[in-house]
């Protein structure tokens, strides 16, 4: 049992609303509803309806919807925020709130790198914070790079993200890089925050290092397949490893290709997740299979973080399972606006699906 006298009060209602997240149900009936608007109105009946009650009564309108349910994930966030008493655990979480405000900037110096319209990036940009919809949509459409970059605000990432972008690598080599360099800033102040909690509220540790092992394992994966040296690959990675050793890193970095790459990660921790989608990646060599398995696994290790109760991991399990919950819903509405079908939207969804994304 963990801090009794820090969560007696918070304990509950986090486990209250992890007992309201949508169950696979939910999820099934929204893919075999005909419409968007019809998928929207099945969250009437959830803890979402303060959200989207006026919504569902008007034409369907996919970016109002994404505002709704960004908005329920901030409150959720800031109600968790508000509510903690320790200092090390507020810290926490007060860094946590500034690591998704800068994933956030970080996808829209992406799309306006790689020239993606609004209506496509709305779909994986999570606004949190100051970067809230509104500003993430502006910079996206008027392509404002500058403006994006400077909104980093510390002096040293802002020219070394300058840096990048003034190169004379093509857009997606670009995107890669300052991806990997806006990452490996983010973490490292998240984890720093997260290296002074003390006793159960360490359960945040394995979950964050669950997520750090993914993202090292599908930078060297992705730099791999776009022919990046070793040295320049090692470079890129968090310097944090949890399950995942810098040792086995580098080793994958140093093989020939990213085929090579991804057996030479089947001998690790993660290899029993990996492996048996290696035969489906010969065919359609997309990384993306990968990262949705491993997503499912986090999911099912913050699951477990109920396990034992009175700690600051349950805060973060409801958090990260919440912000999987967001993200799929988006998907699936954003696929019944354009009629994609159920069986084409499953594979990118992480709850509430089998491990594997074949």
């Amino acid at each position: 049992m963990g801090n009794v006298a820090g969560y007696t009060c918070l304990t509950p209602m986090v486990r209250g609303k992890k007992s309201f997240l949508l169950v696979k149900g939910d999820y099934d009936a929204m893919l075999a509803a005909e419409s968007p608007s019809t998928a929207l109105r099945r969250l009437e009946d959830t803890r979402y309806k303060p959200y989207i009650s006026q919504l569902v009564l008007e034409e369907f309108d996919l970016s109002k919807v994404e505002r709704a349910l960004f908005q329920y994930y901030q409150d959720d966030v800031a109600f968790i925020t508000r509510n903690l008493k320790a200092r090390a655990a507020k810290t926490f979480f007060e860094e946590f709130g500034r690591h998704l405000e800068l994933k956030a900037l970080m996808e829209v110096i992406k799309s306006i790198l790689m020239e993606i319209p609004w209506r496509e990036a709305s779909t994986y940009i999570f606004p949190y914070g100051k970067m809230d919809y509104e500003l993430c949509r502006s910079l996206v459409e008027a392509g404002n790079l500058k403006r994006a970059v400077e909104l980093l605000k510390d002096r040293k990432l802002v020219a070394e993200a300058g840096e990048i972008l003034e190169g004379p690598e093509e857009a997606a080599v670009k995107s890669i890089k300052v991806e990997a360099l806006i990452t490996r800033y983010g973490y490292g102040r998240l984890l720093e925050a997260a290296l002074a909690l003390k006793g159960l509220d360490k359960t945040c540790i394995r979950l964050l290092g669950t997520q750090l092992d993914i993202i090292n394992l599908m930078t060297v994966l992705r730099m791999k397949k776009m022919g990046f040296t070793p040295e320049r690959i090692v470079e890129s990675l968090i310097p944090a490893y949890y399950k995942l050793g810098s040792e086995e890193l580098k080793a994958a970095a140093s093989t020939a290709s990213e085929k090579d790459a991804v057996k030479a990660f089947t001998g690790g921790h993660y290899g029993v997740i990996i492996s048996p989608l290696l035969s489906v990646y010969e065919v359609k060599e997309d990384l993306f299979i990968f990262e949705m398995a491993l997503k499912r696994v986090h999911a099912s290790e913050c699951l477990k973080a109920f396990y034992s109760i009175f700690h600051l991991g349950e805060m973060l399990a409801y958090l990260y399972l919440k912000f999987y919950e967001v993200k799929d819903l988006i998907a699936i509405l954003a696929a019944k606006a354009m009629k994609i079908p159920a069986d084409k939207v499953e594979p990118n969804l992480v709850l509430h699906q089998p491990t594997y994304p074949i």
